[in-house]
């Protein structure tokens, strides 16, 4: 199963003790670039929120958006320290007196100073509200993996059908370089003949002319190459998390359809290997975009 690095994903996500929405968005990238700020509110379980995108999503620059809109706080023990409001309210009021100062005194300032408002909470309760967050994010993960799979789906089909094509152009030139060094000696002759008309042909050293030039020429091991390059690509198109093994499959094709192109001598040849190099860079515009 293929995913592709782009995608969008959401959750809107509503119980008894969170409301929230959540929109996951990706796009290519080499390696696992996550970017996730939770809101201060559910801050603490950011770590377990990055641990379980990192095990459902490998590659892509992933950006996370959170909205809190409601957070129950039944499950936060508020305490008010009468004692210490008191005592900060005195200090204003000797403050204000000794100042002649005309601004009154509101609630929210004595409940900012530390220790006035005290909030407890228990880890059993932060465990329920993380597992809430966890669910919201599986729904936006699950979805965003549903449009990156029939990207992907589209992607592999697309290479699919362009591998089979550089494979044909492969057996064109297999079939073409399989009589080159006969018709290099055809055309060697030839040539002799032309410019040495009353001379006998050497067969000898024609016969080595035409041997070193089939050595030289020889692209047997890249064609057998080639080949193998091919099968495991088609192998491994459509597996989850292949875009790496697929991309340098790509590369060492293009290195042996390079290795080709300098050894022809044939313009068949050549044009085949520029057609293959074509389709090379076309399937790699795909792959990149596969996790």
């Amino acid at each position: 199963m293929a995913y592709s690095m782009t995608g969008y994903g959401k959750s809107l996500y509503e119980n008894e003790l969170i409301s929230m929405r959540i929109e996951i968005k990706s796009v290519n990238s080499k390696f696992l670039d996550l970017s996730l700020k939770l809101p201060k509110s559910i801050s603490f379980a950011e770590e377990k929120v990055r641990n379980l995108i990192r095990t459902r999503i490998t590659r892509g620059k992933i950006d996370c958006y959170v909205t809190v809109y409601n957070l129950n706080a039944d499950f936060m023990d508020i305490k008010f320290d009468e004692k210490a409001a008191d005592a900060y309210f005195g200090f204003l009021k000797s403050i204000k007196k000794r100042y002649k100062l005309l601004s009154s005194i509101t609630p929210i300032q004595i409940a900012s100073f530390q220790g006035v408002i005290n909030v407890s909470e228990s880890d059993e309760d932060f465990d329920k509200l993380t597992e809430c967050i966890l669910e919201a994010f599986n729904i936006a993960i699950d979805n965003i993996l549903d449009a990156k799979k029939k990207e992907g789906d589209e992607l592999c089909k697309d290479c699919s059908l362009k591998i089979i094509e550089f494979e044909n152009y492969v057996s064109n030139i297999e079939k073409i370089s399989s009589d080159l060094p006969i018709q290099y000696k055809q055309k060697l002759e030839k040539r002799i003949t032309e410019l040495l008309e009353d001379v006998k042909t050497d067969e000898i050293r024609i016969a080595q002319e035409v041997a070193f030039f089939a050595d030289r020429a020889c692209i047997d091991e890249e064609i057998t190459r080639l080949k193998s390059h091919i099968k495991q690509f088609s192998a491994n198109l459509g597996k989850e998390s292949s875009g790496k093994k697929l991309d340098f499959i790509l590369q060492e094709m293009l290195r042996e359809t390079n290795t080709i192109a300098s050894k022809a001598n044939n313009l068949d040849v050549t044009n085949n290997t520029l057609e293959m190099k074509y389709l090379l860079e076309k399937i790699r515009e795909q792959i990149q975009n596969l996790e």
